[in-house]
């Protein structure tokens, strides 16, 4: 499903099912269930669910497109894509709107983790339906201990962007507002340059996106897969930064 002007939309719309999803597997269902035991609203829930999938530790897996919630719940880590391919599964799982937006933002977002060169590059919000209104985010994307040393090495640096954050952008979310990490309204070089809009997971989105249906090619997705081995080492350095700081600002 895709909405391109979703706002009027009928919520319930949003709580299917696909193959990417898979809301009714078993496993997918037990771990809603057990991160939102005893938690009784909507948000309280939604927030659980949240927090469970921001603690997970940022890492490609895949070229993202087409990685099943079940394969991010096996290992345990993921990138903009599947982080928000698991965590939309979740939310339907038990009974939450959750939906993906899709936008295309400047690749100097992710300076410092891998050179784009002026490519953009496209990047999944998550928006879920909590007291008669779509709430957005993407700060579960990256992991509390990345999350920190990403905004130390931009202080190092003296800059604002890169390293997959905003300086001022946000790092959680509390259940209310909007909550963007690479996004801040203020500074126009971190904001979208394409809002291709809602759909219910990453493969429906480049499927029926013509202008990127070729990034589910088999030679798109293997450059993409090599250069994910890239990201992940220098993830890897990043989060090294807050025991050794000099050591890894010199290594990146």
């Amino acid at each position: 499903m895709q909405a391109t002007d979703p706002q009027d939309d009928d919520p319930q719309q949003w709580c299917g099912n696909t193959p990417q999803l898979d809301i009714r597997h078993p496993r997918v269902r037990l771990l809603a269930v057990r991160l939102t035991q005893l938690r009784y609203s909507a948000r309280d829930k939604a927030l659980a669910c949240f927090r469970h999938v921001r603690q997970m530790p940022f890492g490609c897996v895949g070229d993202g497109t087409g990685v099943p919630a079940l394969t991010v719940m096996r290992l345990n880590r993921g990138d903009c894509h599947t982080k928000s391919t698991l965590l939309v599964a979740l939310l339907r799982s038990i009974g939450i709107p959750a939906r993906l937006r899709l936008v295309s933002l400047r690749s100097e977002f992710l300076r410092g983790i891998i050179d784009l060169g002026d490519q953009p590059v496209e990047h999944c919000l998550v928006e879920v339906w909590l007291e008669d209104r779509w709430v957005r985010f993407d700060s579960h994307v990256m992991d509390p201990d990345l999350s920190e040393a990403a905004r130390t090495q931009l202080r190092l640096e003296g800059k604002q962007l890169g390293y997959g954050l905003h300086l001022d952008g946000a790092t959680d979310w509390d259940g209310y507002l909007d909550a963007l990490s690479p996004t801040v309204a203020s500074d126009e070089r971190s904001l979208p340059v394409r809002d291709w809009g809602c759909y219910d997971d990453p493969y429906s989105f480049y499927s029926s996106t013509e202008a990127l249906r070729s990034k589910l090619g088999w030679t798109s997705r293997m450059v993409w897969m090599l250069g994910a081995r890239r990201v992940n080492q220098r993830v890897h350095l990043l989060r090294g930064l807050a025991r050794e700081p000099m050591e890894v600002q010199r290594s990146l």
